[in-house]
């Protein structure tokens, strides 16, 4: 049986505001792959770029998720009056939200755009993740972070029987369900983001069937003097589920909009 606790792997125009996010354990989007039958995951940064498919048109959606004040929080002074906090401004050419405002809660917001953007299987095709990650953040740090998804994803296409996580027979759906703020400063934010996914193979073993399974990653961005950028991004603790009392550290993302 494919082991979902020990793999990782790494979204629409949503707008997202909050009132007050496989995973995969290891970490949702980035640096491990699934384990094949009877094993567990482990890094593979020798692991092959996974099979193309045809990429998806620009305007796939991407979430974007604000969150609400904070008391705490950093300089609120650049939202502009009446509008939701964190909010982002515009879309870049890949549909991804940017444009935030230099508060806490537009770093909160860039994260969990970011997180979703490279958790949408269209995104990590090998053709296009980088032109994705270099879209939101610097050119060195998109290099580097295509790369480690580009070898997670080959591995567990190896491990699946498949060509690709984008495989028609393939299940691979990531969602961002809520954040936790780790550090904060004016021009640095570490957001921890919680996530769902389920991943496997439709119509095949039963030891391959998608299965659902928590965790996190944890978002750096850094103020560029324009916007927040993507800084890093790795894998955060296994878990938690819901039922668990831990699950009740992360705030919600409440949907205040989804247009098709």
């Amino acid at each position: 049986m494919v082991d979902l606790m020990d793999w990782a792997t790494r979204r629409l125009i949503l707008v997202i505001a909050v009132t007050a996010i496989v995973m995969l354990p290891a970490g949702v989007g980035i640096g491990w792959a699934l384990a094949s039958s009877g094993s567990s995951a482990s890094p593979t940064p020798q692991a092959q770029a996974s099979q193309a498919s045809t990429p998806p048109s620009p305007t796939q959606s991407t979430v974007a998720v604000v969150p609400s004040p904070s008391a705490d929080g950093g300089d609120h002074t650049a939202e502009p009056a009446g509008s939701l906090p964190g909010a982002p401004s515009r879309v870049n050419e890949f549909g991804i939200p940017v444009g935030y405002p230099h508060t806490q809660a537009g770093a909160i917001s860039a994260c969990g755009n970011y997180v979703s953007a490279y958790m949408n299987s269209g995104n990590r095709e090998p053709s296009r993740i980088r032109a994705v990650l270099n879209s939101i953040s610097a050119a060195d740090v998109a290099e580097r972070l295509s790369k480690a998804i580009g070898d997670a994803d080959a591995k567990t296409a190896q491990n699946f029987g498949i060509p690709s996580i984008n495989s028609p027979q393939a299940a691979f759906n990531l969602r961002v369900v809520g954040y936790r703020v780790q550090d904060f400063a004016s021009n640095k934010a570490l957001i921890q983001i919680w996530a769902t996914g389920s991943v496997g193979v439709y119509e095949g073993s039963p030891d391959l069937s998608p299965q659902e399974n928590w965790g996190t990653d944890i978002c750096t961005v850094t103020w560029n003097g324009e916007d927040w950028k993507l800084a890093d991004a790795g894998n955060g603790p296994n878990g938690p589920v819901p039922t668990e009392r831990a699950s009740e550290q992360f705030q919600r993302f409440l949907l205040q909009g989804a247009p098709a």
